[in-house]
């Protein structure tokens, strides 16, 4: 006789005549984003006075009681065994009875980056050199980061040099620390993971690192109109001349330098100052600051609300800006301050500068200026620009990172631990033949023969062909595709088994080949997007080589052929005590002496007296 014992947050529940059925579920041959968890079937529980006191009396419409809403931890002893802890409780319903369920062997924190969708280029990341950002520019020789790959263009060409590329454990890494997930895998194929890289294949902006390496301009002088011939009488406008703050890393955003316009009012004046001068085609580029200015002029009440800043590009006046602050401070000289924030468009060459116009003609000259301003991030990285990290990281979903990753090197995975991920190759199961638990007398017999009391002969979601694919890209030539058949004429001709969320890449003078780069009609350099890759790094080298499917395939799916290949699904009634469901072990596989065979295990549902009903997959 069973004597089952459950605790919800510590306090005992009454059972009373209630029995406990509990399904042990294994996660081979499932999606690493179904990990699936051990659960009970419905519990039902009498309405004694100390159950329905330690729901909170939920059971009532009038309760205001958030127990029905919230998971609760869960203890079950069996036969004074505790066979599962750390378990979450469920007020499913109540009725005649309080309705609850048990789900364990779950992973809490990995459900978040199933469920939320959270990309690789959602991590976090900082602004320090050489951990979140590089430098891309020509480092003079490959490297670790820098590795030699084909990517199209010229290997002289001095506007453009090989890209950063990020290790694939760095990844895993954050993703762990970022989760409160641990991954274990297997020594031997963390030596391959250890190896494969990433490269970072955009060229996207980071306005974290902008913020702290703005493109800044400040106050260098004024310029005053000249006159030319037919013209006596200056028209008061100032040229609030401008310099760049910044590093070597930020020139290609554009440069410095004097810009003479004609005044609008009169042919015969013209105003010369030095303004930004964009080396790039740039829409709704934002300029924000503060500008600060003294000048002397004729006081007249009619003309001071007349007093504005002028922001031109080339000849065009784009804004015209009041001061949010004007002040006489004697001697006919003021103060006016100016807030900006405005939206410019700048073409390859525009200039953009800045005019103080007080439409009075006395108006001689500005005594000082303190002018602060900003440009907003271009959203692309130039060559010799900073290039941030994992704003480069391929567009692609952490959980689809995870499971590629798994499937290259053969893994499916197991709940190890409140927040462990284990990764266990297929050959495991046969390698583990010698730690095989021996069910032989545990078997309880439906039939005087020696067969089983079901035996099926497919899997689920198996086909005749099961392909192994990387993204498709019109780009790569050759086949980089595997397959797995299996020799069973009742079932569906095809599916995809594995489809990456990477492309492939054909293999050029010894390296992976990227078509990134190209060269136009007129020997232009031009850049062309391209899928995410993934790689193997060979010292100084990124090849692709080891990655082909077929070799994936033959060195690490030859136990998963085995199983998928005239599968036989047996289903048994076996005796198994409270300590030997405890002590489950889904990577270790079962003999079964009477038909001379290992087996998986694929589902363990309890029953009454030890009794449990196993379905066990023949290796």
């Amino acid at each position: 006789m069973i004597r089952d014992e459950l605790y919800i947050n510590n306090t005992k529940v009454d059972l009373g005549k209630t029995d406990i059925t509990l399904s042990y579920k294994s996660n081979l041959l499932t999606d690493i984003s179904k990990i699936v968890s051990n659960s009970s079937y419905t519990i039902k529980l009498p309405k004694t006075a100390r159950n329905l006191a330690l729901i909170e009396c939920s059971h009532m419409p009038s309760s205001t009681s958030r127990y029905p809403y919230l998971k609760h931890k869960g203890t079950l002893l069996r036969n004074g065994i505790e066979i599962i802890k750390d378990a979450i409780v469920v007020l499913l319903e109540t009725g005649e009875f309080i309705e609850i369920a048990l789900i364990w062997g779950n992973v809490t924190n990995f459900a978040s980056v199933v469920n939320d969708g959270k990309k690789l280029t959602d991590l976090k990341y900082g602004t320090v050199e050489g951990t979140d950002w590089v430098v891309w520019n020509n480092k003079g020789s490959n490297s670790v980061q820098f590795p030699l790959i084909d990517y199209g263009f010229n290997s002289d060409d001095p506007n453009v040099w090989y890209h950063p590329v990020i290790p694939v454990w760095w990844i895993l890494d954050k993703i762990q620390e970022e989760n409160g997930v641990t991954f274990n895998f297997p020594s031997d194929k963390l030596t391959i993971i250890n190896k494969m890289i990433i490269p970072l294949l955009t060229r996207n902006d980071s306005q974290k690192l902008y913020d702290k390496y703005r493109i800044n301009f400040t106050g260098d002088g004024v310029s005053r109109e000249q006159l030319t011939g037919g013209s006596t009488q200056l028209s008061g406008n100032i040229g609030l001349n401008i310099k760049f703050n910044g590093d070597s890393t930020q020139l290609k955003y554009g440069n410095i330098r004097e810009f003479t316009y004609q005044s609008s009012v009169s042919p015969f004046r013209t105003l010369t100052t030095r303004g930004f001068s964009s080396s790039h085609d740039s829409v709704n580029t934002k300029v924000k600051g503060i500008v600060l200015t003294t000048f002397t002029m004729a006081y007249n009440p009619s003309n001071i609300d007349k007093v504005y800043l002028e922001i031109r590009v080339n000849e065009s006046l784009v804004h015209s800006i009041k001061p949010t602050s004007f002040q006489e401070i004697g001697n006919k000289q003021y103060n006016a301050g100016f807030n900006i924030d405005a939206t410019v468009s700048l073409k390859q060459e525009d200039t953009l500068f800045f005019v103080l116009n007080t439409n009075d003609t006395t108006t001689t000259a500005s005594q000082y200026t303190d002018l602060n301003l900003t440009l907003s991030a271009r959203g692309e990285v130039l060559f010799g620009e900073k290039l941030p990290l994992v704003p480069n990281l391929p567009d692609v979903k952490q959980i689809d990172f995870i499971k590629a990753i798994a499937s290259m090197v053969g893994l499916f995975a197991l709940p190890d631990g409140v927040n462990g991920i284990k990764f266990i190759p297929f050959d495991n199961l046969s390698a583990n033949k010698s730690k095989a638990v021996d069910w032989t007398n545990r078997v309880i017999m439906a039939y005087r023969s020696a067969t089983p009391r079901s035996l099926k002969y497919t899997l689920d979601n198996i086909a005749q062909n099961n392909r192994f694919r990387y993204k498709e890209d019109d780009k790569v030539k050759g086949d980089y595709d595997g397959n797995i058949q299996v020799n069973d004429a009742t079932i569906d001709y095809e599916r995809d088994a594995i489809k990456l969320p990477f492309s492939a890449c054909d293999t050029k003078n010894g390296v992976a080949y990227i078509p990134m780069y190209s060269y136009n009609e007129n020997g232009e350099l031009q850049y062309n997007k391209t899928n995410p890759r993934i790689l193997l790094l060979d010292g100084t080298k990124g090849v692709f080589k080891g990655l082909e499917w077929t070799t994936l395939i033959a060195n690490n799916y030859q136990t998963y052929k085995g199983l998928i290949n005239d599968a036989k699904v047996v289903t048994e009634y076996i005796r198994l005590n409270s300590i030997e469901l405890r002590d489950l072990e889904m990577d270790v596989p079962v003999y079964l002496a009477q038909y001379g065979c290992y087996l998986a295990i694929i589902e363990i549902k309890t029953n009454e007296n030890d009794i449990c009903e196993c379905k066990l997959l023949k290796l």
